[in-house]
């Protein structure tokens, strides 16, 4: 008798499944840590910002070997096509050859981009501190000339004088200014200074760093590639982890389209900005020519905001060409807008005119100035993620996806799924329960008065 009740004993013990238990543990664990690290977040932000700032300081040499890495991948790619098509061919052991024309090929993408970096520095640099200096010296000359123009000329409401006036005042002030401003916070100043040298030489050495990083980048991009894909594969349920790989690929199209795209752009209307004031016998053409091409890279208000200053140099030397410069700038607004712009970039980012400025004023409000450059691509990734979920909403609900198909509806149809766009009036209200009732239609009573008298 004691033998049959251990033995029943030990099979209730064997049906006893612990895992249910475990998994309830295990939730009440997960759900304790994530309480601490949202406390921790509320109370010890300062301590964690300040080491997340230390940690990007540490990890910024890699972040520009990887940023630098992503924008020399479609010139490193074209030399590698290139040489494995040449040599591939004549060799047998292609494993081996094809690794060492990846190194060659990546180490020749960055002597091209320093080359030509140190080529542009030789061309530019020399020419626009020059540009600069001459701008300086000729500041007061011209400056008393363009009085002597605005003197001149003729038109109802001038006031004589004014012009003088308003120089003695803004003198005056910069003379305060200098004397109440500058001159108490000259030693802060100069440790300023000396601060700001510090961290350039830092950056420089970050710089250097990176520059090497990239190549290595560049050689093991598809190792590092396929290790995050396994990664997410192992972690991710199938179908969600081919979601998560579709819509990388998509981020990467979007900001390696955009951001490749709107340098090159750049790079083209700053040469033809620069062959065309030089037609135009501007004066600082290298200087004007300097300040579009990079203000370009924002989109949309970029080169209005390169236009300001430049025609304000402009103008000051020579008002008549500060005329002609800036109708020469809105033209190439309008060529770059519609012409080399759609071009170069393509559908990249597919948004409209009015979400590109949205995410332009978003971005600068928010992040500034990176916010104006990176704004763009950011926004159109979200909107696309977007774009995507409402696709798959409808797809469920057996609708169409293209917009204008909803531009006339008043309502669909629960039974059919049909888009419905006349059967009842905007202001007529709606009914809920049961069909609602048709507005008459005066030429549909006319048809049938006819019909009936036939």
């Amino acid at each position: 008798m004691a033998d049959d009740d251990k033995e029943k004993q030990r099979i209730r013990r064997s049906d006893w499944d612990i895992r249910p238990y475990l998994a309830i543990g295990a939730l009440i664990f997960l759900v304790f840590c994530c309480c601490i690290i949202v406390f921790a977040v509320i109370f010890k932000y300062a301590a964690l910002k300040k080491a997340c700032s230390v940690m990007m300081g540490v990890l910024q040499p890699i972040l520009i070997g990887a940023v630098l890495g992503y924008l020399f991948n479609p010139l490193m790619r074209r030399i590698d096509e290139g040489l494995c098509g040449l040599i591939l061919p004549k060799v047998n052991k292609k494993d081996k050859v094809k690794r060492t024309i990846r190194t060659v090929s990546s180490i020749l993408t960055l002597l091209i981009f320093l080359a030509l970096f140190g080529l542009i520095i030789y061309m530019i640099v020399p020419a626009l501190i020059q540009s600069i200096m001459n701008l300086v010296n000729t500041m007061s000359t011209n400056v008393e000339s363009f009085i002597d123009w605005y003197n001149n000329l003729q038109f109802p409401g001038k006031h004589d004088g004014d012009w003088e006036t308003y120089l003695l005042k803004a003198t005056d002030y910069l003379e305060n200014w200098f004397k109440t401003s500058i001159m108490p916070k000259m030693n802060g100043y100069v440790q300023t200074l000396t601060l700001s040298a510090i961290n350039v030489v830092v950056a420089l050495k970050n710089i250097v760093i990176g520059l090497i990083v990239s190549v290595y980048v560049l050689i093991e991009k598809e190792h590092f590639e396929g290790q995050a894909k396994k990664i997410i594969f192992a972690i991710v349920p199938t179908r969600q982890a081919n979601l998560l790989v579709h819509t990388a690929h998509r981020v990467d199209e979007i900001f390696g389209g955009f951001i490749i795209g709107k340098i090159i752009d750049s790079i083209i209307i700053g040469i033809i900005c620069f062959i065309g004031c030089w037609i135009l016998r501007m004066p600082y053409t290298l200087l004007v020519s300097v300040i579009v091409g990079v203000t370009n890279v924002i989109p949309f208000f970029g080169p209005l905001i390169g236009a300001v200053p430049c025609v304000i140099i402009v103008t000051i030397t020579d008002p008549i060409h500060g005329l002609y410069l800036l109708i020469f700038i809105l033209i190439l607004q309008q060529v770059d807008g519609n012409i080399i712009g759609p071009k170069i970039l393509g559908d990249s980012t597919g948004l409209s005119s009015f979400w590109v400025i949205f995410a332009i004023m978003v971005g600068s409000g928010l992040f500034g100035f990176a916010g104006m450059l990176f704004g763009v691509p950011a926004f159109a990734v979200i909107y696309y993620l977007i774009q995507q979920l409402i696709a798959y909403l409808l797809k469920r609900r057996n609708l169409p996806e293209a917009s204008l198909d909803y531009t006339r509806v008043t309502h669909i149809d629960p039974q059919t799924k049909e888009l419905c766009t006349n059967d009842w009036v905007r202001n007529e209200p709606f009914h809920f329960g049961g069909k609602r009732k048709k507005t008459p239609d005066p030429k549909a009573e006319e048809t049938s008065t006819k019909n009936d008298e036939n």
